[in-house]
């Protein structure tokens, strides 16, 4: 009687979803060109210890742009997954990634008031997404969700900017002590 009840609630476990709320800003300090045009967006370096299957909801935009009155200021994602690593030695390493996915297109049906929305995309160790407008020169926020069947480290930009900084910074340090 133990084994199978035991077998039972086996069988009827729930893994609970990760949800991480996001809000990205678009801003002049950071710019893209894309179609000749500058576009702000905001990036996350997400990490997950293997595999993992996300899915980004984007329900809200506060997004001004100078050339349309709001219009047509629709927030866009882009994935990008690592491609691969340029290690030639201690002071000349890159990272090379490659477009995996995107929402780039209009909200036409995938929900009212649902700008972005990409479900089930699958990837292992690393993604980064990056937010943006369909209108150059956009500022604002964009609000929008990532729900993952697994725990996810989320890093915006700017800190991961700052994380290779330091760690840049450490390993020179630590050669010039040798």
């Amino acid at each position: 009687m133990k084994k199978i009840l035991l077998i039972c609630l086996m069988c009827c476990a729930a893994y609970a979803d990760y949800i991480y709320d996001l809000t990205a800003t678009l801003s002049p300090s950071s710019m893209v060109t894309i179609e000749q045009q500058p576009h702000f967006y905001q990036m996350y370096h997400l990490v997950a210890d293997g595999e993992a299957t996300v899915t980004f909801t984007n329900h809200d935009a506060d997004l001004v742009s100078p050339t349309d009155q709001g219009e047509y200021s629709d927030p866009y994602l882009y994935l990008y997954i690592l491609e691969e690593i340029n290690f030639g030695n201690i002071n000349s390493f890159s990272r090379a990634y490659v477009l995996y996915d995107e929402d780039d297109d209009s909200n036409e049906g995938v929900g009212e008031d649902l700008y972005f929305y990409l479900a089930d995309v699958t990837f292992t160790n690393e993604l980064v997404a990056m937010v943006t407008s369909y209108e150059p020169m956009t500022t604002g926020t964009v609000d929008f969700t990532i729900e993952s069947d697994t725990a996810l480290t989320v890093i915006p930009e700017p800190v991961a900017v700052g994380l290779v900084l330091v760690g840049g910074a450490t390993l020179i340090l630590a050669r010039k002590r040798q």
